[in-house]
């Protein structure tokens, strides 16, 4: 499961390397009607592609796609539906996934229910793994399953099932998916911060930019305070209600920290590849490029540590600099 995580992140990554620029799409619900000679990125509770277009990438409730993409298709939703060919090469994650086109190159699918329809071909190989796996299509090359339920009737020019048994299996499985849900989760409380305080999520994440080495340091200086104080706090019955508050205080800056270093990674990664993207779209690359960092072994810790230690230093920088508005009092 970590395999197929890392390559969805990574093509999703890599995607404006490969680009010049993006048509992009959001809203409750997104229909694409007209051609789109140009790659595609959507956001959306419901998703429809209605007319050919170069490739797409969407992350939605629903995703349709029911006209031709010349390119791939990289989409993570509740309920995706590829009811047309694809011209390159398809990674989903969803709930429900439902493969009815064709797919020139390789599919990467993972999800609690995943069906290749019978007229569906897929030109190389198919690497699955989901709850329920049902296969009708025809694989060219390796057809590669890993699930609980295994349906093959259909063929593919070399065959491999890993079945998942045991409670342990599924509990990792279980596991898994809360990961992925609470990850999506913090990815949208960002864009909803992007969306509702623009101003305010800026200025910290300029304080991340300015000084990175220093607030990086006070940052980790400054958890290791809260922690103690905390506790401190908290032995007594008469400051138990301020560690309650300084403790939430102290979580809410913790939860928050990753996505203000998000942010501030992805305006980075613009300027190396000269993209000049919007702020949500700088920050979905720059939270997508954490999460990868986040999966490799090793470098994993320490880059959380070094990535919630800047952002909560830049959250106490940001506070200090504007402790006039919060508290209501004339700036000195």
């Amino acid at each position: 499961m970590k395999k197929i995580l890392i390559i969805l992140l990574l093509a999703l990554v890599a995607i404006p390397v490969s680009v010049s620029a993006l048509v992009t799409y959001s809203g409750n619900q997104v229909n694409i009607v007209d051609p789109v000679n140009d790659d595609v990125f959507a956001t959306g509770g419901m998703i429809e592609v209605n007319a050919p277009v170069r490739s797409i990438t969407a992350a939605g409730g629903t995703i349709t796609i029911n006209a031709p993409v010349s390119g791939d298709v990289i989409a993570a939703g509740g309920t995706i539906l590829l009811n047309s060919d694809v011209g390159g090469k398809v990674v989903a994650l969803g709930g429900t996934i439902d493969l009815a086109g064709n797919v020139t190159t390789n599919a990467v699918l993972q999800g609690g229910t995943v069906t290749i329809q019978k007229p569906a071909t897929i030109g190389k190989d198919a690497m699955i793994s989901g709850g329920t796996v049902r296969n009708a299509g025809t694989v060219l090359g390796k057809l590669s399953v890993q699930s609980q339920s295994v349906e093959n009737t259909g063929s593919a020019g070399t065959y491999e099932v890993k079945p998942v048994r045991g409670v342990g299996a599924s509990a990792l499985w279980i596991f898994s998916i809360l990961a992925i849900l609470l990850c999506l989760g913090w990815f949208i409380i960002g864009l909803l911060l992007i969306r509702i305080m623009p101003t305010r999520f800026l200025q910290v994440e300029q304080e991340i930019r300015t000084n990175t080495l220093l607030k990086c340091v006070v940052g980790f200086v400054a958890i290791i305070i809260a922690a103690i104080a905390c506790v401190f706090l908290a032995i007594t019955v008469v400051f138990l209600p301020l560690a309650l508050v300084l403790g939430s205080l102290a979580f809410i800056g913790l939860a928050l920290a990753n996505l203000f270093v998000a942010s501030g990674l992805g305006r980075v990664i613009g300027r190396f590849l000269k993209w000049n993207g919007k702020e949500w779209q700088l920050y979905t690359v720059g939270f997508l490029a954490l999460s990868v960092l986040f999966l490799i072994p090793v470098i994993n810790i320490l880059a959380f540590i070094i990535s919630t230690s800047l952002g909560f230093g830049a959250i106490l920088y940001a506070v200090q600099e504007n402790r006039g508005a919060l508290t209501g009092s004339a700036p000195s």
